[in-house]
């Protein structure tokens, strides 16, 4: 893994300052993010993911509803991914790119790529978040088949109404969520870096 580097982007008063002094410090070790801050981060991301998961998924009947926090969900767990992995650190409120576009880059990251159903599913997530977002209506078949690409019964997945839609979103989202920290988590480890 990486060391990301934390040092603010150069403004042009740097570059002026560069060109008079001629020289830019650059490689310290306070230039970079300590592994026990790549720790305490991970460990922040994960106890965040639990309490949005808890908290914010709603216990509701209002598929639609349900459709909206998980989109939110997702595109926070988006957020997380880019920032871990991106050579530079930045905050949170720096990342401003929509969420198709996050979904891209946490993609040219490695974001899903042992996994078939994960992309496909956040797609899905998108598709129906957008219909509700635009139109106040869901096509709740697509709902039915993201959840089913998740499913234990795959041959004889059946959706009866919307309660079981919700509790399958809450699943999925659940499952998306605990496999992303999971594989954020190994990759540090894998670096010899204790998680």
């Amino acid at each position: 893994m990486h060391r990301q580097i934390k040092k603010k982007r150069s403004t042009l008063q740097d570059a002026h300052v560069f060109q008079v002094q001629g020289s830019y410090s650059f490689g310290s070790p306070s230039d970079y993010v300590s592994d026990e801050e790549r720790r305490a981060e991970l460990s922040r991301v994960h106890d965040e993911l639990i309490t949005l998961l808890k908290k914010q998924f709603p216990r509701t009947s209002n598929l639609e509803y349900a459709i909206l926090k998980s989109h939110l969900i997702i595109e926070y767990l988006l957020t997380e991914y880019i920032r871990f992995h991106a050579s530079v650190f930045v905050e949170k409120e720096q990342i401003r790119f929509s969420f198709s576009q996050k979904l891209e880059v946490a993609c040219l990251m490695g974001f899903g790529a042992g996994d078939p159903s994960l992309i496909p599913t956040i797609h899905l997530l998108n598709k129906v978040r957008n219909q509700v977002a635009h139109t106040f209506a869901v096509d709740r078949k697509l709902v039915d088949e993201m959840v089913r690409l998740h499913s234990e019964d795959y041959k004889d997945f059946k959706m009866a109404n919307d309660r079981e839609r919700i509790s399958g979103l809450r699943q999925v989202c659940a499952f998306i969520c605990g496999m992303t920290i999971g594989f954020m988590q190994g990759s540090f480890v894998a670096a010899g870096k204790t998680a």
